[in-house]
Order: C-alpha cells, then structure tokens, then sequence
C-alpha cells in the first residue's frame, strides 16, 4: 500500500515538472479608456526565455464587445521601447457570467525575452470600453 502511494506521487511529480511553466500579470482597472493606461509588469527569470505570450481581460456583465483595438507599448530591460495597435477578436459565448469572467486572447506566439528583468507592457484601448476590471498577460514558457 505505501508503495502504491508513493508511485502515484511520484508520477503526479513527474507530470507537474514536465509542464512548461505558466506565469500571470495582471494589473487591475477602474476604467479603460484612452485617457488611462494599464501597465503590466512581467518578470523574466531567465536570458533567452521562449514561449506564447496571451492577452487576458477579467470583465464583469456590462462588457458587451466583440472586437477591442489596444495599443500595446513594450518597454525592455536594455531600454527599447516598441509601439503596435493590435485588434483582438473576442470570442462569441453570450454573455459574461461568473465562471467565465476571464478572456484570454493569443497575442505573440515564439517570443523571445531576451534579457533578464522586467518588462513593461503599457496597455491602452482606442475607444473606451465598459465591463473590463482587469487587464494582463499569460507568459507560457516553451
């Protein structure tokens, strides 16, 4: 029996080390419009890290959109800086509810940070946007 146990934590240890590490920022917001930036902070722990970065907006019932432009203004560690708008698609399910109050959107797929520290993601929507109370970013590494 005991080592029946141990088996079955050895192999849960072993499927949660082989996935590729998952890290959330998020920053919330009272309102999201032009006039108000939200700026997400993302760490990163290592030179050269590899992965997908998503978007992800947490809303409550009053968001209603089923498109959104967002300027996205990228600050890095050694100093650039990099400006896009970028026009996510919002997938269609009706309207937001409690257990599905978080959108994530796929916005860069085989990044790479290259440097080690923080970088720094100004988020700003072209028109205002009623519902949204969070705003961030979902760094899967590869």
């Amino acid at each position: 029996m005991r080592l029946c146990r141990f088996l079955i934590a050895l192999g849960g240890l072993f499927t949660v080390a082989c996935t590729a590490p998952e890290e959330s920022y998020v920053t919330d917001v009272k309102h999201f419009d032009p006039d108000h930036t939200a700026l997400v902070k993302v760490k990163n722990h290592r030179a050269g890290a590899r992965g997908e970065l998503k978007l992800f907006l947490r809303a409550d019932d009053r968001f209603q959109e089923d498109s959104l432009t967002i300027k996205i203004v990228t600050y890095t560690p050694d100093s650039l800086r990099t400006e896009e708008l970028h026009r996510l698609i919002l997938p269609r399910g009706g309207r937001i509810n409690a257990l599905k109050s978080v959108i994530e959107i796929p916005y860069r797929r085989g990044v790479e940070l290259r440097e080690q520290g923080h970088y720094y993601f100004a988020l700003t929507p072209t028109r205002s946007v009623e519902g949204i109370e969070a705003v961030g970013l979902l760094f899967r590494q590869e």
